[in-house]
């Protein structure tokens, strides 16, 4: 399991905090146990003032699903993941459909939990008709987050049902992410379907030419088809953009799906001797 200290505002809790109208509520419990919430969120997160109204907040109503929610942050950023369960099982169990991304996603991102991660995304999935969102940062479709879980169980042909259809979706409505086409090249790239791999990691670099990661992964699709020159051309590139003028698929508190790292790209061009290599 990977421990990683959580910096980050969820985005459904980021919308209630933007949107609370406690009149909305019909009964007496759910409208004060809003109030509560609504003065704790002026409050520093995680600070023993706000962690006192929201527990007069649960005190008046103890499914009010927000509270819950925005109690078990600060856990998870300390690292004290059983409470943070704790407290986000509770907040599924009063609004699922509010609640099954962000913990689902908090089980693939810091966790590596990719049984229970797919477990709860794929519920969502069938509550929304399909369609169950984005991870709280934005940066992924959650189909896109059960096809990887999927991959990393070693079930290829259904993490593929996954990107296939999150893909075409994308395409369709015009919203393809930043690495759909990088993370399903990958798959495929373990598939050792190269030819298809190669496809998606030049869709990809239409989106991100500047990508180290996709130069990276081209590289060694190249390799695998036994073109040095092509591998070697692909790994030059990738470390150029790692170092100088490019960026790369990373975050300052978790290792991300498919992120590659420097020793990576050193390691693959000290194996080829010079360009032309055949």
């Amino acid at each position: 399991m990977k421990i990683c200290i959580l910096l980050l505002m969820l985005f459904n809790a980021s919308l209630v905090n933007a949107q609370t109208n406690c009149t909305l509520y019909k009964d007496k419990a759910h409208q004060l146990a809003c109030q509560y919430y609504t003065e704790a969120i002026q409050y520093g997160q995680g600070s023993k003032k706000s962690q006192q109204l929201f527990i007069q907040s649960l005190e008046a109503c103890a499914t009010f699903a927000p509270t819950l929610h925005e109690m078990s942050v600060p856990y998870l950023k300390r690292g004290d993941f059983y409470t943070w369960k704790v407290l986000m099982d509770e907040a599924v169990k009063a609004d699922a459909i509010g609640y099954l991304g962000d913990r689902g996603w908090c089980y693939f991102k810091h966790m590596d939990d990719y049984e229970n991660c797919y477990a709860d995304l794929y519920r969502l999935y069938k509550l929304t008709g399909g369609h169950p969102g984005y991870t709280g940062d934005g940066d992924y479709d959650l189909r896109i987050l059960m096809a990887i879980s999927q991959r990393e169980m070693g079930n290829y042909k259904l993490a593929m049902r996954f990107f296939n259809e999150c893909i075409a979706d994308h395409r369709k409505n015009n919203t393809l992410g930043l690495f759909d086409y990088l993370h399903r090249g990958a798959t495929l790239l373990r598939m050792k379907k190269y030819t298809a791999a190669l496809v998606d990691f030049k869709l990809e670099m239409v989106k991100n030419q500047k990508l180290a990661d996709v130069h990276y992964y081209m590289g060694l699709t190249y390799l695998a088809m036994h073109n040095k020159g092509e591998a070697y051309n692909s790994f030059k590139q990738a470390r150029e953009l790692y170092i100088k003028t490019g960026y790369r698929h990373t975050d300052p508190y978790c290792e991300e799906p498919d992120q590659v790292y420097l020793a990576d790209i050193n390691n693959a061009l000290g194996k080829l001797k010079h360009p032309g290599a055949q």
